[in-house]
């Protein structure tokens, strides 16, 4: 039986070389960054890691060095929804037989599948895997929200779902699922903003990219709210909020990456069709970086 899953999961960014390929030692030392800093488990291969610009075999790549190099410090769950369901099958495969705890799978993301066809999807890959799946609810790309009632039919299909990472940005929907689901799903708050209310409700824990460039301080949040510290939890929130606020509204993995360069740390650029933050905004975000403390020295 594996240890549930708890606590701070860095979704992780994924390094990018100059010529747009696999930073491999890049993407080992970040790695050992977010370890060293307390982060209870990590992400690769999710919407912060550009998943939709990785070919097949770089998803099964950025999984087995993220899983190489954690080396059972702690869990990896690796992102493996697809728009085919073979293909997010062959990758929680995949994950599962190199280590991984358990698979985050967003459903379908072009073609809108029926509520019943996402169903099914979930259930087959809960199956092929043999690991715990976390569903991953991001509405504003799939166009379909999994609310309660969702979950609750899903979970007389499969016993294979066991968390949901909520990221709707709704905090309302999220405590209805840690109020009526608890014992039978795990919520893990997505939506970066309102993650500290989770946490303070009774949340478990947190699968956001924050820690990409904030690690040591996502970890304190979590460690504070744990223990009751909610006062000294919200000063540190309240410190960061603005950066986790423009991230939402600036185009997510690639202010991730912003962030991370005015904090002195190299996550290489997006890969394309991404592109860096234009100048202006890239100083905008580097001052809030500087005014939650997080600029390198």
């Amino acid at each position: 039986m594996t240890t549930p899953l708890h606590g701070v999961l860095a979704a992780l960014s994924t390094p990018f070389t100059d010529d747009g390929g696999l930073d491999e030692a890049g993407l080992r030392e970040h790695v050992d960054r977010m370890i060293d800093a307390g982060i209870h488990g990590l992400v690769p291969c999710g919407s912060t890691g550009e998943f939709a610009a990785l070919t097949l075999d770089e998803r099964k790549r950025v999984t087995e060095i993220t899983l190489d190099q954690a080396a059972g410090r702690v869990p990896v769950v690796p992102g493996t929804g697809s728009t085919s369901t073979a293909e997010a099958i062959e990758l929680s495969r995949h994950a599962a037989e190199h280590g991984a705890a358990a698979v985050l799978a967003v459903q379908p993301f072009y073609e809108a599948p029926t509520r019943d066809e996402v169903m099914e999807y979930f259930t087959q890959i809960g199956t092929a895997a043999g690991v715990p799946v976390v569903v991953y609810n991001l509405p504003s790309v799939t166009g379909m929200n999994l609310d309660r009632g969702f979950y609750e039919e899903l979970l007389e299909r499969t016993d294979a779902v066991q968390y949901v990472k909520d990221t709707t940005g709704n905090l309302e929907q999220a405590l209805d699922l840690m109020i009526n689901m608890k014992g039978r799903v795990t919520t893990f708050v997505g939506w970066d903003t309102i993650v500290l209310p989770g946490l303070a409700a009774g949340g478990t824990g947190t699968i956001w990219g924050t820690p990409n460039f904030a690690p040591r301080e996502c970890v304190q949040i979590y460690e504070l709210a744990a223990a009751g510290q909610y006062d000294k939890a919200d000063e540190i929130f309240r410190r960061l909020w603005n950066v986790m606020h423009f991230l939402d509204r600036e185009g997510y993995s690639v202010c991730v990456k912003g962030a991370a360069a005015a904090a002195g740390i190299d996550l290489g650029r997006p890969r394309r069709p991404y592109s860096p933050l234009p100048p202006e905004k890239q100083e905008q975000l580097s001052r809030l970086v500087a005014e939650a403390g997080l600029a390198a020295a």
